[in-house]
């Protein structure tokens, strides 16, 4: 029971594959703010950053944010991809039956 759209993609699917854009948009977004601004203004920052790094950026946590992205965009092209790779699959059996 899945609602299938006129297109052939399911509607949870196209909201999954947003989801994780959205998110890897965000993480991208983050990942660019620990390489620019100095630790000090960052949330995170004020928290945890000794008075000797407060001036210092956080370059491996911009690289963890980046590869996350990297992570959620590939999920994002195979959630996408998958639903098509199997109704064409499907569609090229049938016209090849007839």
């Amino acid at each position: 029971m899945s609602s299938v759209s006129a297109s052939g993609g399911s509607s949870g699917k196209k909201i999954g594959v947003i989801v994780l854009a959205v998110i890897a948009v965000l993480l991208i977004a983050l990942g660019i703010m620990y390489f620019i601004e100095p630790a000090h203004s960052l949330i995170i920052g004020k928290i945890t950053a000794p008075p000797q790094r407060a001036d210092g950026h956080r370059p491996l946590w911009g690289v963890a944010s980046l590869v996350l992205a990297v992570i959620f965009l590939a999920g994002a092209w195979f959630v996408g991809r998958t639903g098509k790779s199997a109704a064409s699959s499907t569609s090229a059996a049938v016209g090849a039956d007839r």
